[in-house]
């Protein structure tokens, strides 16, 4: 699978993950697919990225340093441009509670990718967001899910993620 954009230059994808082992699998997965990878070590670093030269895709972890991955996704949906605002996003976590993906399809993702990856699983999803086949629609903000007071489990983290989430929100 080689994905080009319409230029016939190699697809970009920021990879934001605090864990440099996950980048580094990840891009190279996707160079073998012959994206151009630009990796990033937390979300504050990642939208600098978008900010200065938006990619074709995202992956971000969820859980990181200095703005998680639900903030970089939060902020990405609301972005002023549009081409910032409408920009395929794929969540990595290795929380294993039954509202995550919800929370991530809420707040606009395309997918959610359970670690560890599955290489297949990961270019899949990849696939299926940066072709035509991909059919954009940003998740509603449903207030219960935000604050992790809906129905199902939440972990912990996800917990305390979303009150990041929404205290940035505030500010």
């Amino acid at each position: 699978m080689m994905m080009r954009s319409e230029a016939g230059k190699p697809k970009r994808c920021l990879i934001a993950d605090d864990v440099r082992s996950f980048r580094k699998t990840v891009e190279s997965w996707l160079r073998e697919c012959d994206f151009e990878c630009v990796l990033a070590v937390n979300g504050k670093h990642a939208w600098e990225i978008i900010e200065d030269d938006p990619p074709d895709l995202i992956i971000t972890d969820i859980e990181m340093p200095s703005a998680c991955g639900l903030s970089l996704l939060r902020r990405t949906r609301e972005a002023a441009e549009e081409r910032i605002r409408t920009l395929p996003v794929l969540v990595m976590t290795s929380l294993r509670d039954t509202t995550t993906l919800d929370v991530v399809l809420q707040l606009g993702g395309d997918g959610l990718l359970h670690k560890p990856l599955d290489k297949q699983v990961l270019l899949s999803a990849v696939l299926d967001v940066v072709s035509d086949r991909r059919d954009f629609r940003p998740g509603k903000k449903n207030p219960d899910s935000m604050t992790g007071k809906g129905p199902g489990e939440i972990s912990p983290t996800l917990r305390r993620l979303l009150r990041l989430v929404a205290k940035n929100e505030r500010h």
